[in-house]
């Protein structure tokens, strides 16, 4: 259960990318005093919470309304995932997410900024909520595996929060080139644990085991 718990949280770290955040929260939020900056990142790590955790919860109930497996779900969630693996090795996903911050500074205001764009779509973004949605199950064996398989949806969001807390001092002290490091390594990750859901996908889908 142990082994499971880490890997969902390390799948749900690359996925959130909270490291990424650094660089753009501190962008986003210069000039601003730590009031303003602390009422942006509460209520985008809230909004990134229920985002998330309704994905969780009602995820595997939309699917079968619209009478699609689970399994063909982790399929396209694992090749979704192997995109932004891809994006993260090459450094294409910080270029987009720092452009899609900038957008968001020339067209809207300050208050909008924790919804748009730091809780959706650089936290709560398609590759978080697919792998919430791949975190959760049909059942159940317990309450301790309910939460197993929450927690690392929390905890991450968590560390995202942390990240933007510390985002000033943080931005300053790594730098970009270990901030790029980092997210190379993360995104190589983020690509194996991808493949094994398109692999379970398949093998599921076809009974291959």
């Amino acid at each position: 259960m142990f082994d499971t718990f880490i890997e969902s949280t390390i799948l749900m770290f690359v996925a959130i990318d909270p490291i990424s955040l650094i660089p753009i929260f501190a962008g986003l939020t210069t000039g601003l005093n730590n009031d303003q900056i602390r009422s942006i990142y509460i209520r985008a790590s809230i909004v990134s919470l229920v985002v998330l955790s309704s994905f969780w919860l009602f995820g595997t109930a939309i699917l079968e309304v619209m009478n699609i497996s689970m399994d063909s779900f982790r399929i396209i969630g694992g090749l979704f995932l192997i995109v932004i693996a891809f994006q993260m090795v090459f450094e294409q996903r910080q270029e987009r997410r720092q452009n899609t911050a900038d957008t968001a500074v020339d067209d809207e205001t300050i208050k909008s900024i924790a919804i748009f764009p730091l809780a959706i779509p650089l936290i709560a973004g398609p590759g978080a909520m697919a792998t919430s949605l791949l975190l959760s199950k049909e059942e159940y064996l317990s309450v301790a595996d309910a939460v197993v398989s929450y927690l690392p949806i929390f905890t991450v969001l968590i560390l995202a929060t942390l990240a933007m807390w510390l985002s000033s001092m943080l931005a300053s002290k790594l730098g970009p080139t270990i901030i790029t490091v980092v997210q190379k390594i993360f995104g190589l990750l983020l690509g194996a644990l991808a493949i094994e859901f398109v692999i379970t996908g398949i093998q599921n889908s076809f009974n291959l085991i």
